[in-house]
């Protein structure tokens, strides 16, 4: 989690160091300033601790595709200008909030639900003594959208078009119906929401919300699938693979087994290939992590779970195979479900989780 503040004056910088000092230490946080409109004394002041600039076009784009929140201490109609072209949609965009320079008022401008700005805003508005003005229909009634709880559980949507139909159908009729492949633990808010009715394994058809990793081609309009990320997969590559042959070859080995890309929850392979811009740069696409295991773990795997063995693989790397093996040590409690899939240049297998509990995580209650 990486939050960016920005601030165009001298008081602005005042709030923005002010909600920075009370964010939680769990998360990084940034400061950006304008450097000509600060007086001399708070640069002198702050010059270790915040980075300038000259015009906010110049930082913008790389704050939007490096930060998850991006905190704007100015008028909402300069962020609006600043950010109308990059918005994409909402399951990718950042999280944006506006305050004026007196940190009097906070506005959740864009992706409150999926990216968290509502939280957000509510968050910063206890810590600093801000008002939050949310105007998301759901929140303002009480209610928590199904997307809310997909963030608060690190779990995506699709399709992101349904969104505003479910929603609707939340705030007409009080209650969604949900159906899910997975039992859900009593902690989980969700299961005691009275706004959400828990359906029986026949009664699919009737869902609103399908919580499932493998959704079928097509569903009725009044229903989204919340995909938890339980698949762990596993890569092995010849040196110097290019980006787009490695998301080939995952999003082939996904669609294969009939799951959805949102459902990957990292990409995982041998230690040898920690610094493989392609596996690197493929994982910052998926925005998962991508993690490597040594070789001796590896094959540890390898023998316990009498995965495949390559000759090849052995004589050059010292291991009887590398993808199967790192896909399972992807997992917390997890079953191979695709073995080794050769594509071009790459190798794929895909573990996926027991349980979704152990995917998910612990609940993000508010940030």
């Amino acid at each position: 989690m990486k939050v960016a503040l920005v601030a165009l004056t001298d008081r602005g910088l005042a709030t923005a160091r002010r909600i920075s000092a009370m964010l939680p230490n769990t998360v990084a946080r940034d400061i950006f300033c304008h450097d000509k409109t600060l007086s001399q004394e708070v640069l002198s002041q702050y010059k270790n601790h915040e980075q300038r600039f000259r015009r906010l076009s110049d930082i913008v784009p790389s704050l939007w595709r490096e930060y998850s929140v991006l905190v704007f201490v100015m008028a909402t109609g300069i962020v609006v200008r600043q950010i109308a072209a990059l918005i994409e949609r909402k399951d990718r965009d950042p999280a944006i909030l506006v305050l004026d320079e007196e940190g009097k008022f906070i506005i959740p401008l864009l992706s409150g639900h999926l990216g968290g700005a509502n939280a957000w805003a509510n968050h910063i508005a206890q810590q600093i003594g801000a008002l939050a003005v949310i105007t998301t229909a759901t929140d303002g009634r009480g209610l928590v959208a199904p997307d809310e709880y997909a963030r608060r559980y690190r779990w995506k949507v699709e399709p992101i078009d349904h969104l505003p139909t479910v929603n609707r159908l939340l705030l007409e009729q009080g209650f969604l119906n949900v159906w899910t492949s997975y039992p859900l633990k009593p902690e989980y808010a969700w299961v005691s929401d009275e706004h959400y009715h828990f359906l029986t394994e026949n009664e699919q058809e009737k869902a609103n919300v399908i919580l499932d990793a493998f959704p079928h081609l097509t569903i009725k309009e009044d229903c989204i699938y919340i995909i938890p990320p339980v698949l762990s997969v596993g890569v092995g590559c010849r040196r110097g693979i290019t980006t787009e042959a490695v998301l080939e070859g995952i999003t082939s080995a996904v669609e294969q087994i009939g799951a959805s890309l949102k459902a990957v929850a990292g990409i995982y392979s041998i230690d040898l290939k920690s610094d493989e811009l392609g596996l690197i740069e493929a994982a910052k696409h998926l925005r998962v992590p991508f993690q490597t295991f040594r070789a001796e773990e590896i094959q540890a795997v390898n023998e316990q779970e009498q995965l495949s063995r390559s000759k090849f693989v052995s004589e050059k790397i010292g291991v009887d195979g590398v993808c199967e093996a790192a896909s399972l040590l992807g997992t917390q409690k997890g079953r191979l479900v695709l073995p080794k899939t050769k594509y071009q240049g790459v190798t794929v297998a895909i573990s996926v989780e027991n349980s979704v509990s152990w995917a998910s995580g612990p609940e993000i209650l508010n940030i």
